[in-house]
């Protein structure tokens, strides 16, 4: 038991703490009437991952001016006694899959949603503030503005945030199931590709494409009903999104 205790501090006790080989620089940046903190640290926090937080804008955070937020554009995040720069994602927080969708921009009205950014490990519940640089235009230029709050969900490299898209065609001829789509491909190998794909239509029939037609991406189909002229056929597709890793300077990489 000694040899374990040998070279720690007991507590209550009152310590000085010497950092070495400080640069110059980062010395003349401190302000004399700051206060350093020592903070010990977890196993792997001294990790960066991929955090996750569940945010929300409630009242007591600034509402956003006529520039929405974006899906990585640069904010500053609170998280404990950590202060860093990332560029997050946002998505909904579907408790019953593994699969989220992603969000173009900052929710708003006070929903939950969640944040994906490039992070040091921090373990929860542990308390978040986002902020953002105020525009130039509102004349408070250099201010940070707190646009959301919430905790952290955790560090979690497998959970999928997903960006949805639809691509869409027009039939041009249809004869009872079948029809004659254009208008969604322009290359025949664009239509091998996504032939085992499924369809559907505003109308809610289902179905798949048969074959090819031509040199344009006219593709024939053959749906579960009989499909009328006026009719969409739509082509969801999924792809997984990630957050950006921005550092604005070498320093910046990282404040701990």
């Amino acid at each position: 038991d000694k040899e374990l205790l040998e070279g720690c501090v007991p507590s209550g006790a009152y310590i000085t703490i010497t950092l070495e080989d400080v640069p110059l620089e980062a010395f003349s940046r401190l302000s004399p009437n700051a206060v350093a903190t020592a903070v010990s640290l977890l196993p792997h926090e001294n990790k960066v991952s991929v955090v996750h937080m569940a945010l929300s804008q409630m009242t007591k955070c600034e509402q956003p001016d006529d520039m929405p937020i974006k899906s990585k554009d640069v904010l500053t995040f609170r998280c404990g006694w950590r202060t860093w720069q990332s560029r997050p994602i946002f998505s909904q927080n579907n408790l019953n899959s593994d699969k989220h969708k992603f969000e173009r921009y900052l929710p708003t009205g006070g929903a939950f949603f969640a944040g994906t950014v490039f992070g040091p490990v921090t373990y929860g519940p542990c308390p978040v503030l986002a902020f953002r640089e105020a525009s130039g235009a509102s004349g408070n230029s250099g201010r940070r503005q707190l646009v959301a709050v919430g905790s952290t969900l955790g560090a979690d490299a497998e959970r999928i945030v997903v960006k949805r898209i639809v691509l869409t065609g027009y039939p041009v001829r249809v004869h009872k199931r079948h029809a004659t789509v254009k208008y969604m491909f322009y290359n025949p190998d664009d239509v091998k590709w996504f032939k085992p794909a499924g369809l559907i239509t505003k109308h809610g029939l289902q179905g798949n494409i048969i074959e090819s037609v031509g040199e344009h991406g006219t593709m024939k189909c053959l749906f579960n009903a009989p499909i009328k002229q006026h009719d969409t056929v739509c082509l969801p597709l999924y792809k997984r999104v990630y957050p950006k890793y921005s550092p604005v300077d070498e320093e910046d990489l990282l404040i701990l």
